[in-house]
């Protein structure tokens, strides 16, 4: 038998339903979409990056767990080939206090990089990828700076593998690949 919903009941459901449906429509107007796969246009990538890099390692572990596409290790057996033409740390000092000392420190990492094919068909022109983060210094934490700056170094270099994960995505395929 089925049960007959009074008009508040209706109402109710109703209201939901459209509360769920302006959320979802705000959320995908924002540029929001949850973690997971990217689309890449190529099927094979050749790294032309230092192996022993953390961020070319994070690079690597991201390209092979979150697209569709493998990781060769010779450029000529590759669909794309990512480059590197910097990379590097930054840590500079923020602010001061008042007695001439470091009170606080900013950390960074920049990284160039360019995706082309190996006839040299640029994908995506010379590219660079910033992020910083601030680590409050003071001689009371003096041991634990060191691990902290590692951490927070690990969680800039994530985060630089995201964005560029983001823009191979972008990248326009050449036309012999589609």
């Amino acid at each position: 038998r089925l049960r007959r919903f009074s008009m508040t009941e209706y109402r109710k459901t109703r209201r939901e339903v459209l509360a769920a449906l302006a959320a979802a429509a705000l959320a995908s107007g924002c540029g929001f979409r949850p973690r997971g796969r990217f689309a890449v246009p190529f099927k094979t990538i050749y790294l032309d990056m230092s192996e022993q890099s953390p961020l070319t390692q994070e690079i690597r572990r991201r390209i092979e767990a979150e697209t569709s596409a493998t990781v060769v290790t010779s450029e000529k057996d590759a669909d794309a080939v990512l480059s590197t033409t910097r990379s590097r740390r930054t840590r500079e000092i923020n602010s001061y206090n008042d007695s001439g000392d470091a009170r606080e420190y900013r950390l960074g990492c920049d990284i160039t990089f360019r995706l082309a094919t190996p006839d040299g068909y640029e994908m995506m022109p010379p590219t660079t990828l910033f992020a910083r983060r601030d680590i409050p210094y003071t001689t009371r934490n003096y041991l634990s700076r060191e691990t902290e700056e590692a951490t927070l170094y690990r969680d800039i270099e994530r985060d630089i593998a995201i964005q560029l994960m983001r823009r191979i995505e972008a990248a326009k395929p050449h036309a012999a690949q589609r």
